[in-house]
């Protein structure tokens, strides 16, 4: 007679959520071997999970997205559970016209966060120099230019103050913000002046 197999216990739900695979790989004691592999994997399909992403804010299927491509739905379904160096760029390119979305692709060292910050800026202060630019040939075009400068300035100037309030204080470091006379978006001139310090 055989004799009836043991049950095998079940793992039960610890209650912990996480909400990436960094974060479980972290905390639950995951071995070294496995953390290297997940590792591997995140690098090998940083492409091909984007365009997954991609896709689904876009609110198409692999069915409509593989319309758009002409291939079948498992073509789709191959191609985004595949990796990087699998992609050609006529794929990536079809992703970004199905979506109405703008690709960009970087190869290289990656950037620190200053380095990064410099480049934004600079590409920041070429396209603003092609608006003021645009602004002194067409009268009518200025004057949305003039209310765009005006908005992008204070929302650039909360994006570091809030930071500034996140930086380290103490007797030896300060930060202050001084606004004086400001011209407001859509023309409407406020004659205000605004200072925050951060401080000890």
């Amino acid at each position: 007679m055989n004799a009836e197999p043991k049950n095998k216990s079940q793992a039960r739900p610890s209650g912990r959520k996480y909400d990436t695979v960094d974060d479980f790989v972290a905390s639950e004691g995951v071995p070294r071997e496995i953390r290297d592999r997940v590792s591997l994997l995140k690098n090998q399909t940083k492409i091909t999970l984007q365009l997954a992403l991609l896709r689904q804010n876009g609110g198409l299927t692999q069915e409509e997205m593989a319309a758009h491509l002409n291939v079948t739905q498992s073509a789709i379904s191959k191609l985004e559970a595949g990796t990087d160096d699998q992609l050609r760029l006529a794929e990536i390119a079809h992703y970004a016209k199905a979506t109405g979305e703008r690709i960009c692709l970087g190869f290289g060292k990656p950037l620190n966060h200053m380095e990064a910050v410099k480049l934004h800026a600079v590409s920041i202060k070429r396209h603003l120099e092609a608006l003021a630019k645009l602004a002194n040939q067409q009268e009518e075009l200025g004057i949305e230019i003039k209310a765009f400068f005006g908005e992008a300035f204070f929302n650039m100037l909360d994006i570091l103050s809030a930071c500034a309030d996140k930086l380290p204080s103490g007797p030896d470091f300060d930060v202050t913000v001084e606004i004086s006379n400001r011209q407001c978006p859509r023309g409407i001139t406020e004659t205000a002046t605004k200072k925050e310090t951060v401080a000890a």
